[in-house]
C-alpha cells in the first residue's frame, strides 16, 4: 500500500516537468504553421499577404525592432509606441502571439521580396520629377512630405504605388491638410503644423509659414481625406512607375 502511495507521488511530481518537455517539444515548424493562418487573419490587412509589406513595412529580411523571438513577441504584445503598430494583447492570446512570433521569424529568414522594376532607373525617375523638392531621403531634400529615408522598411510595394497614383487615399498620418479663410477672404491652404486654441500654423505647397489667429478666421475646414501631393497616375506609367516603386523599396537605410 506504502508504495503504490510512493508511486503515486513520484507519477504527480513528474507530470509538471513532463508536460513542460513536451510543450518545449512542439517543432517549430508547427508553430510557424499556426502562426501564419492567425497572421492571415490578423495581421496581413497591414502587413501584407506572406508578410511582403502594405500598410505596414515588409517582414522580409532584416527588421529595425524585431530583432529575436523575444522583441518580435514583445512587439506584437505592446505594440510600437510612436507607430501605427498597435497592441494586440487584447485579442489575442498568449499562445497565438508567440505562434505569430514564430511565423515572423522564419519570414527574417526569407529574402525580401523586392518589387518589379529596375531600382536604379527608378532614382532617375525620382529626380527627374523633383520628388526630393518635398521628400528627404538620407538628409537631403524638402520638408513638405515625409522623410523616405526608410520608406521601403515601413511601407510595401503597394502601398508606395498607391501613394503615387492615388496619394490622398494613402493619406500619410501626422499630415493633416486644413483650409483656412479669413475675415478679409483670403484663403490658406496647407499641412497643419501645429494648432492650439489662438493660432493655427500651416505649410502651404509652396512651403510657405502662415501663422493664423483663429479670431481673423472666417473658417477653417479640416479635409480629412486629402493631401497635398499631387497624383502622377499620368505623369509617371508604365516601367517608369514600377522602377520609381522598386527604387523606394530600396530605401531602407538608419536615419
Amino acid at each position: 500500500m506504502r508504495s503504490a502511495w510512493i508511486a503515486s507521488v513520484l507519477v504527480l511530481t513528474a507530470l509538471p516537468a513532463f508536460a513542460q518537455r513536451a510543450t518545449r517539444s512542439v517543432p517549430a515548424t508547427q508553430d510557424a504553421a499556426a502562426g501564419k493562418a492567425v497572421f492571415d487573419a490578423q495581421c496581413a490587412w497591414c502587413h501584407g499577404a506572406g508578410g511582403d509589406g502594405g500598410t505596414g513595412p515588409n517582414l522580409h529580411g532584416r527588421l529595425r525592432h524585431a530583432t529575436d523571438l523575444k522583441s518580435i513577441v514583445d512587439i506584437i504584445t505592446n505594440g510600437v509606441p510612436g507607430t501605427e503598430m498597435p497592441s494586440f494583447r487584447s485579442p489575442l492570446t498568449e499562445r497565438h502571439i508567440r505562434q505569430i512570433a514564430v511565423y515572423v521569424q522564419s519570414l527574417q529568414r526569407t529574402k525580401i521580396t523586392t518589387a518589379i522594376g529596375n531600382a536604379q532607373h527608378g532614382a532617375a525617375v525620382y529626380d527627374a520629377n523633383g520628388c526630393a523638392s518635398c521628400h528627404v531621403t538620407s538628409g537631403r531634400g524638402g520638408i513638405l512630405g515625409p522623410e523616405l529615408t526608410t520608406i521601403g522598411s515601413t511601407r510595401g510595394p503597394t502601398y508606395l504605388r498607391d501613394a503615387l497614383v492615388k496619394p490622398a487615399a494613402a493619406h500619410p498620418p501626422g499630415y493633416l491638410v486644413v483650409r483656412a479663410i479669413t475675415s478679409s477672404g483670403t484663403e490658406v491652404r496647407g499641412i497643419r503644423l501645429n494648432e492650439d486654441v489662438f493660432y493655427l500654423h500651416l505649410r502651404d505647397a509652396g512651403g510657405n509659414l502662415h501663422v493664423l489667429e483663429k479670431s481673423q478666421l472666417s473658417k477653417v475646414e479640416r479635409q480629412l481625406d486629402a493631401s497635398l501631393m499631387p497624383s502622377y497616375a499620368t505623369r509617371i506609367t508604365g516601367s517608369d512607375l514600377d522602377d520609381l516603386v522598386a527604387y523606394l523599396s530600396t530605401l531602407r537605410g538608419v536615419k
